[in-house]
């Protein structure tokens, strides 16, 4: 039983470094995507399969360029979860959070993995149909909270994100009576969502 817990720590070890990664990298990815289309600057970013060595060994420069993108997603995991890291990380977001346009981009971006991930009231409740932007409109929703007005009506907090960049959307109290359950989990409506809809179940609970 020991033995089986000291195994399981190295593994658990990597995945945590190894998520903490991705969490810390995309909303910087994101941000430099969506800068680039606005600025209309193209990536030049240089590849294995531009060295002449690699360009015959297109599946070997893949191979190690994959294996490089996992040891650097690891190394930022690993960097920014130790006290000397996480202050750098600040130092940068507050550069980030200065810069005009992109504070803005990297802000939300940042807010939404955070959504994603905290646990207890920040994270998406539900999937949810409502009848947006007019009435026989079906609009994919998540539910974030639930309040009651003074008249002691159930009211659903709706998060509506734009697709394919859900980093953006409006928030909405829609009554209780007017939401229609969609059968999908938080992972199949985020598929839906950020694929433009081209990942999504057959069927689906609209009438």
């Amino acid at each position: 039983m020991a033995k089986e817990i000291t195994r399981k720590k190295p593994v658990r070890l990597v995945r945590n470094k190894f998520l903490t990664g991705i969490l810390t990298l995309l909303p910087i990815y994101i941000t430099i995507l969506l800068v680039r289309f606005i600025v209309g600057i193209a990536p030049d970013i240089p590849y294995l399969k531009s060295i002449p060595f690699f360009s015959n060994n297109e599946v070997l420069a893949s191979i190690i360029e994959f294996i490089v993108a996992l040891l650097v997603i690891f190394f930022i995991g690993l960097v920014v979860s130790n006290v000397v890291g996480k202050r750098l990380f600040a130092f940068f977001e507050s550069i980030m959070e200065k810069v005009p346009l992109i504070n803005t981009i990297y802000t939300s971006s940042r807010q939404i993995m955070q959504t994603l991930t905290m646990p207890g009231k920040g994270n998406f409740k539900q999937v949810v149909f409502i009848e947006y932007p007019r009435k026989d409109l079906g609009t994919l929703a998540f539910v974030t909270a639930y309040s009651k007005s003074k008249s002691g009506e159930q009211y659903v907090h709706i998060f509506l994100p734009t697709t394919p960049n859900p980093t953006s959307g409006f928030m909405l109290f829609v009554k209780e009576k007017d939401i229609r359950s969609s059968g999908l989990s938080i992972e199949e409506g985020l598929k839906t969502l950020i694929s433009g809809g081209m990942i999504a179940a057959e069927k689906n609970q609209l009438p």
